[in-house]
């Protein structure tokens, strides 16, 4: 399988009471559909595993290019979501979307966890860990309502896959643990 040269990092939060479906939907149908996308080579979901600041959901997409997100098969996903997606959206909170450059080519992170680090310069590479750059000219998503954005500060990206599920807090540092795709 070819590397990812470019990143989609999706946060996110949902309302309290949407969130069991949404935990549904997003394992289920969501990110299992945009692997249907070409050039959309690998995703990962993960969920804060301690109280932090910031959105609770990090999602990550390893693509072929960025140019991924600007080809049809992946704007009609946006234009003409499922009955489902159509559903969840309005629920969905703390939505922050960053589209990057990866420093160099790269599979998905591996573990249990993960810890994310975000900068607004470049941070000292770490072995095996995702460094990436966030450009600056990315489309925010076209169906965003006022109200869902958060902003996630920084322009650079440091994200390393932990053996285990994190068990406390890290100051400088989002940690999470990952959480499955597809059904059951």
């Amino acid at each position: 399988m070819p590397e990812a040269t470019a990143l989609l990092a999706l946060w996110n939060g949902v309302a309290p009471e949407h969130e069991a479906e949404y935990n549904r939907w997003h394992a289920e149908e969501h990110v299992p559909e945009r692997l249907t996308v070409p050039g959309m080579l690998w995703a990962r979901r993960y969920a804060a595993s301690w109280p932090q600041s910031g959105p609770r959901y990090l999602t990550l997409y390893g693509l072929r290019d960025a140019r991924v997100l600007q080809e049809d098969a992946y704007q009609r996903l946006l234009r003409e979501p499922t009955p489902w997606s159509a559903r969840m959206r309005p629920h969905l909170c703390d939505l922050s979307r960053w589209v990057c450059a990866l420093q160099s080519p790269r599979g998905a992170p591996v573990g249990e966890g993960l810890r994310v680090q975000t900068a607004q310069a470049p941070l000292p590479p770490a072995p095996g860990a995702l460094q990436a750059e966030r450009l600056p000219d990315a489309a925010p998503l076209p169906w965003l309502q006022g109200g869902q954005a958060h902003a996630v500060p920084g322009t650079w990206l440091l994200a390393a896959g932990l053996p285990e599920r994190p068990t406390g807090a890290e100051p400088g540092a989002m940690l999470y643990a990952a959480l499955p795709v597809g059904a059951g």
